[in-house]
């Protein structure tokens, strides 16, 4: 009985993206791992960059730390931040390029795999010239942040808005809804 319903399901939803009425059809399971796991990491990474900047901020304009203890505090997050960034967009890349059907939705694949690549690359650019000199500013025993450290962090703030969007943008593109076809 049992084998007999399962066939039947298999007839009335075979193999392939959709049906003809516009039910969605189960991807393959790999394909459903892959791009839960492209989910989960995207939103991770995002939750975790706005958790980062507010408690920065927080320290940052806490009375009660000193700029020794900020700067301590910078240098010790930051690496973390970068590390934590790089793996869970990676992540993210890497398996919504297996998740998503790119056959059947090119536009989706092709948005989420050039917004990624994109956050990665300003990461990228971020740590490597912009991210790194300031983390020898903050590490200085003179402890000055002169105009230099002033105009590094404005372009660690504006990389880092663009970067924060692309993401949001990569995230609702792995989350959009699979196509449907009308019903005929």
């Amino acid at each position: 009985m049992i084998n007999q319903e399962l066939k039947t399901l298999n007839e009335d939803y075979p193999a392939g993206p959709l049906t003809s009425d516009a039910r969605p059809l189960r991807l393959p399971v790999m394909k459903r791992i892959f791009l839960t796991l492209a989910r989960f990491t995207l939103a991770a990474w995002i939750g975790a960059a706005a958790l980062f900047v507010v408690t920065s901020i927080a320290e940052q304009r806490s009375p009660a730390f000193g700029s020794d203890v900020k700067n301590v505090l910078a240098a010790l997050r930051f690496p973390s931040y970068y590390a934590f960034g790089f793996v869970l967009v990676g992540l993210g890349l890497v398996s919504g390029m297996i998740g998503i059907d790119r056959s059947h939705d090119g536009r989706r694949w092709w948005a989420l795999v050039g917004s990624l690549v994109l956050v990665l690359l300003l990461m990228s650019i971020d740590y490597f010239t912009i991210y790194s000199p300031l983390y020898a500013i903050v590490t200085d025993p003179s402890g000055v942040r002169d105009a230099r450290f002033l105009q590094l962090h404005r372009w660690s703030e504006q990389i880092n808005t663009v970067d924060f969007t692309l993401c949001v943008i990569a995230a609702i593109t792995v989350c959009w809804p699979e196509k449907r076809l009308p019903n005929p």
